[in-house]
């Protein structure tokens, strides 16, 4: 048994945030089984007991869908230039839709065969779906090497309109097909060179649609939101605005 995720939660307490527990992701090796525990004290997953932590195993189904034909696959052994997005499983249990996360990333292949029919040079390249033993376990996109959110804390020189002019054009393009991104944020625009692209699309859904278990990030969206709108996507954009005009004041 080994543990691959773990996380502190939270909750409020009076004006304050006090620790709650410490929740982990166990991967049986033998069989590929994954379970959750949750631990009262903060420690790191080294310090952790597992024999003495109660698991919870998590259904594969509830995970891993099974790879539909009519999706692209990626070859077998993905080249260095390719990025591997896997499902978190962190989120598993906390909430009645996050026992089903499987439906997340159906959905988010769903937007990438789409976009992969539709391509658009400020919109991240989609190669097909990771797939083992007939499930898909990821989806395999073009690897950039860094995010826009930390170009700008390096302090590197970034040409502010040209930027956003290539978001507002990846956005337009989406829209132009119905679809709503629904959580833009400088941590999901990668940059190729001075080229923005954005990538991240499990939160995408068609204009009108619910949000579900997936919505914005918190500061980068419109709060309370609960069905997908173009004017999620515009009110974004003006805070990523903001963010780049405050690294260059």
């Amino acid at each position: 048994m080994e543990i691959i995720e773990e996380s502190s939660a939270f909750v409020q307490k009076d004006d304050d945030f006090i620790f709650d527990h410490t929740k982990v992701i166990v991967r049986r090796k033998v069989d590929n089984q994954y379970f959750y525990g949750r631990i009262q004290e903060r420690v790191p997953s080294s310090a952790v007991d597992i024999d003495k932590t109660k698991l919870v195993e998590i259904p594969t189904d509830d995970v891993w869908p099974i790879f539909d034909p009519k999706f692209t696959r990626a070859p077998q052994s993905p080249s260095p230039g390719v990025y591997v997005k896997r499902p978190s499983i962190l989120a598993y249990g906390d909430i009645p839709d996050s026992y089903k996360l499987s439906d997340q990333v159906l959905n988010e292949v769903e937007v990438c065969e789409t976009l992969r029919k539709n391509p658009h040079p400020n919109i991240v390249q989609y190669l097909g779906c990771n797939v083992e033993n007939d499930r898909i376990t990821g989806l395999c996109l073009a690897k950039y090497d860094i995010t826009l959110s930390d170009k700008q804390k390096l302090g590197e020189s970034i040409d502010v309109n040209r930027c956003l002019q290539g978001i507002r054009r990846g956005v337009g393009h989406l829209h132009g097909l119905g679809l709503v991104h629904n959580d833009l944020n400088p941590n999901n625009i990668m940059m190729d060179g001075d080229e923005p692209v954005i990538i991240d699309f499990d939160s995408c859904r068609q204009q009108g649609q619910e949000l579900g278990l997936k919505g914005g990030t918190f500061g980068w969206c419109i709060e309370g939101l609960s069905h997908a709108g173009f004017e999620n996507d515009f009110d974004s954009i003006s805070k990523i605005h903001d963010f780049l005009m405050r690294g260059h004041t």
